[in-house]
């Protein structure tokens, strides 16, 4: 009797067997965003990291003014990157129909591009709704209408957040749709960019998560056929390593900026809500360097993958609010420790709270973001790998402490002289 033959291995079973470098070596890469901080670390990464054939770059602006936002952000790195001839700027803005590309050299994208990473946004996380959308829906809508035509495309990639799931109760969230309700996602997409509203406005942690649930929702009833991952990160930190250590706008990175506003209100007493079952700031506060998400898009890229996936701390390591106001004190000056605010947690939630916790209000909540399509990414090495130890993540907590002090006390100077 004939053997059955046999089965042909999975994409993820050959990354892990033989490397994800074959894979890039043809790849021919439609990028936006790349002056922000995850676009610019996958810009990094598929220059110099990666066998990519070519990077087509939509900036808006010149060349000389993206460069220039490259060298602010990576300084070092910068030049090599388009020493690796491997970039080609393509002008446009992500608000107009084809995001402003020239026929020419869209019919030319159309021809060649085989991935496409939609990475530009605006978290803006006060912004209106009808601003929200605008900058965080419609862009990618359109990424998806212009991609349905690259005729040797293989994946969009399209990062979403998983804050899109903020109206859930704490607990679990698992790598799917949620909704609201069964209303027609083009019905509230009109109302809100008509009203400037919803009836679910206020279920959302921002204008910007409530923009991108209705992007998720649209996306796969327009697109039907249209091979997307949807990429959700928790909060983007600075990079563990790459392009170096601590990497990343500093608009970008919600933790260093609770670090800044936390550090800044000396002496004083802090009211934070506890999260629902908690006395303290014993809950999760999901953060993963951009540099990891970077790898994890990387990673499902090469890997094929469609659908959901959650990049979060489950990945990487998950710590409590109680341990990130640890970090703060304990690596803090002896001069300024002193003086550093009291947090007082309370259970009653309708107490009023300090400025600080409400512009944080994922801190007073505890999702658990389900990341189980990305767990064999702990399998693979080099330098899209997931792996970390614990003393070189508490060394980058250390210096990015360190960092935002020295930055402070540089700002006290500079408003003296």
């Amino acid at each position: 009797m004939a053997s059955p033959p046999a089965q042909r291995p999975s994409h993820v079973e050959q990354i892990i067997r033989e490397g994800y470098a074959k894979y890039f070596e043809g790849q021919i890469v439609f990028l936006t965003g790349s002056t922000g901080s995850l676009g610019g670390c996958l810009l990094y990464k598929l220059a110099l990291q990666l066998p990519t054939r070519r990077i087509y770059a939509l900036i808006r602006g010149t060349p000389d003014e993206a460069i220039a936002k490259w060298k602010r952000a990576m300084p070092n790195h910068t030049q090599a990157i388009l020493a690796s001839k491997k970039v080609d700027f393509i002008i446009g803005d992500i608000k107009a129909v084809d995001f402003g590309i020239q026929p020419s050299v869209l019919e030319k994208l159309r021809n060649e591009v085989t991935l496409a990473i939609h990475t530009a946004a605006k978290i803006t996380l006060d912004a209106n709704l009808h601003d929200a959308i605008e900058n965080n829906c419609l862009p990618s809508l359109e990424m998806a209408r212009i991609a349905s035509h690259f005729r040797r495309l293989k994946l969009l990639i399209q990062i979403s957040t998983a804050y899109i799931n903020s109206f859930l109760p704490d607990g679990p969230v698992l790598e799917r749709p949620y909704t609201l309700s069964d209303q027609d996602p083009e019905e509230e997409l009109a109302s809100a960019l008509s009203l400037d509203q919803s009836p679910y406005t206020g279920r959302f942690a921002s204008t910007y998560a409530q923009a991108k649930y209705l992007m998720e929702r649209l996306l796969p009833t327009r697109y039907p056929l249209l091979p997307i991952l949807l990429l959700r990160p928790t909060i983007f930190g600075q990079a563990l390593r790459h392009p170096y250590p601590l990497y990343g706008l500093e608009n970008s990175t919600p933790m260093s900026k609770f670090f800044q506003y936390f550090m800044a209100d000396r002496g004083a007493t802090q009211v934070w809500h506890a999260a629902e079952g908690y006395k303290t700031g014993a809950n999760i506060l999901d953060e993963i360097p951009v540099d990891f998400v970077a790898n994890a898009c990387l990673l499902h890229a090469a890997a094929r993958t469609t659908g959901i996936v959650q990049i979060g701390s489950e990945l990487y390591q998950p710590l409590t609010f109680d341990e990130y106001l640890d970090i703060a004190v304990s690596n803090a000056p002896p001069a300024i420790r002193r003086d550093l605010p009291r947090v007082v947690f309370t259970e009653d939630r309708s107490a009023p709270q300090c400025f600080l916790a409400e512009l944080v209000q994922v801190a007073s909540r505890n999702w658990l973001f389900d990341c189980g399509r990305s767990y064999w990414m702990k399998q693979v090495g080099g330098p899209l790998s997931l792996r970390a130890d614990k003393w070189e993540i508490e060394e980058v907590n250390k210096k990015r402490i360190q960092q935002i002090y020295k930055r402070a006390v540089e700002r006290v100077e500079r408003a003296r002289m």
